[in-house]
C-alpha cells in the first residue's frame, strides 16, 4: 500500500485515495512525528465488528469493515485542475518531462559505493551479483519525488519508463539474519527490517540508477500504537509506504492479525516490506505520481480503480524480483517460494473481502500471486510493467 500526503490545508486532495480512514479519537491533532494518541488507545483489531473484511494491501485484521466508496468520478475537460497542481507543487515534486529522460531538476549523482549500473554487477563469492555494492545509510532528507509535467508525460511514465529497460542483479548476497516477526519486540523488528532496506538497495538502486533515476533509501518505522504521519494518521494494522516522508511504515501486530498457516509463512514479514519498497521504486521512478495524475482523470470510478490495481499487482511483482535475487543466500526453497506465493493470494481483495466479484483497488487474489510470481521467475523488470497487461490480468 502506498500512501499519500494531504495538501497544505491538512485536507486529503482529490488526487488522495486513502485505503481506509484512520481511527480518530476525538483528541487534538498532534503535529507529525508525535504519535497521535495515548499508547492505550485500542487498536481496531480489538474493536466488536462484523466479519466482513476491509479490501487493503496488507494486514488489514479480519473484522474490518470496507470503507466507503468515493463518488463517481467526474471527467475534466481541462488541465489537472488547479487543486491537484497546487497540491504538486506544495509537495515539491521534480517535474519529468514527455521525453522521460529530460529532466527539470536532473538526477542526483549515485550514492557512495553504488555500482551505478545495473547490467555490468561484480561477481563475488559464492556466485553473488554486485558484491561491490555498499548501500547508504538510511535517508533522512531525501530529493523531491519525482513527477510528470502533463498527462502524455503520465502516461509515458507507466508504460514506457526507462527502468522497464533494466535488470536486477541475481542473485544478491543478503546478510540478513532470521528472525520471528511474529513475537519478536518493536525494537527488534524496527533493527531488523531497516537492516533489509540494505538488502533491497542491493538489489534495485543499480537498475534505478541505470534509468536515470535516484534511489535514496527508505527509514523504516515499526509502530506498536497509533501514530501521526506525513500522510496523515496510521491507526490501522498494516504497512504502508508514505510519499510525503518517503518512509516505510510498519504495524508491530501485522503477522498477528493473519490465519496461522499464513502469518507463520517464513519470510512473510520481508515480502510485506519488499511490496512496499516496490512502491519507494514506483515513487522515485515517476510511476507512482503519474499513475494517480491519471487516476485522477480516470472517467470512471472503475477506471480508476483499474488504475490502482496495476499499481499493487507492479509492487507484487517487484517484490517477487526481489524474492529471486535474495532466495540463494536466504536460503529459501521451492516450498518456501511456493509459501510467499500463497501469501501473495491471501492479501486478494475477493479474498480478504469473502466477495468473488468485488471490484477492489489491489487485485484478486489470483492475480496478485500471478504477478508475485513473475517477478519471481525473472531478473527483468519488464515483466512488471502492469500498465500495458490486458485489463483480464489485473483484476
Amino acid at each position: 500500500m502506498s500512501q499519500y500526503p494531504s495538501g497544505p490545508s491538512g485536507r486529503q486532495p482529490s488526487w488522495q485515495t486513502p485505503q481506509y480512514a484512520p481511527s480518530g479519537s476525538g483528541r487534538p491533532a498532534a503535529p507529525w512525528p508525535q504519535a497521535a494518541w495515548p499508547a492505550q488507545a485500542p487498536w481496531p483489531s480489538q474493536r466488536p465488528v462484523p466479519r466482513q473484511v476491509q479490501r487493503v494491501p496488507f494486514g488489514a485484521p479480519p473484522g474490518w469493515p470496507a470503507p466507503p466508496r468515493r463518488p463517481p468520478r467526474r471527467r475534466r475537460r481541462g488541465g489537472l485542475g488547479s487543486l491537484l497542481t497546487l497540491v504538486l507543487l506544495f509537495w515539491g515534486f521534480t517535474t519529468v518531462s514527455s521525453g522521460l529522460r529530460d529532466f527539470v531538476q536532473p538526477a542526483q549523482p549515485s550514492s557512495p559505493g553504488s555500482s551505478g549500473s545495473a547490467s555490468t554487477p561484480s561477481g563475488g563469492v559464492g556466485g553473488y551479483e554486485n558484491e561491490s555494492y555498499s548501500p547508504p545509510a538510511a535517508d533522512l532528507n531525501p530529493p523531491p519525488v519525482p513527477g510528470p509535467r502533463n498527462l502524455n508525460a503520465a502516461e509515458s511514465l507507466v508504460t514506457a519508463n526507462p527502468v522497464y529497460d533494466q535488470s536486477v542483479p541475481t542473485p544478491t548476497n543478503c546478510p540478513m539474519t532470521d528472525l520471528d516477526m511474529r513475537t519478536a519486540g518493536r525494537a527488534a523488528m524496527e533493527d531488523h527490517l531497516n537492516d533489509q532496506m540494505g538488502c533491497l538497495m542491493r538489489v534495485f538502486a543499480a537498475p534505478v540508477e541505470a534509468a536515470d533515476f535516484t534511489m535514496p533509501r527508505p527509514p523504516v518505522t515499526v509502530y506498536d500504537r497509533p501514530i501521526r504521519t506525513a500522510c496523515g494518521d496510521f491507526g490501522e494494522v498494516n504497512a504502508a509506504y508514505c510519499t510525503g516522508d518517503q518512509r516505510i511504515y510498519y504495524a508491530q501486530p501485522l503477522l498477528q492479525s493473519f490465519p496461522a498457516e499464513v502469518s507463520g509463512t517464513p519470510y512473510a514479514a520481508e515480502m510485506i516490506i519488499a511490496h512496499e519498497f516496490g512502491h519507494a521504486v514506483q515513487a522515485r521512478t515517476a510511476v507512482l505520481v503519474s499513475e494517480k495524475m491519471l487516476e485522477q482523470q480516470a472517467r470512471s470510478e472503475s477506471a480508476a480503480l483499474e488504475l490502482s490495481r496495476r499499481t499493487e499487482v507492479q509492487a507484487d511483482c517487484l517484490a517477487g524480483l526481489y524474492v529471486s535475487s535474495v532466495a540463494q543466500s536466504q536460503q529459501m526453497g521451492s516450498a518456501e517460494l511456493a509459501g510467499l506465493g500463497a501469501l501473495a493470494h491471501n492479501l486478494g481483495d475477493d479474498v480478504l473481502s469473502g466477495q468473488p466479484n468485488i471490484d477492489g483497488g489491489h487485485g484478486t487474489g489470483a492475480a496478485r500471486q500471478d504477478w508475485f510470481n513473475r517477478g519471481l521467475g525473472s531478473a527483468d523488470l519488464a515483466v512488471c510493467n502492469s500498465f500495458v497487461a490486458d485489463a483480464t490480468e489485473v483484476r
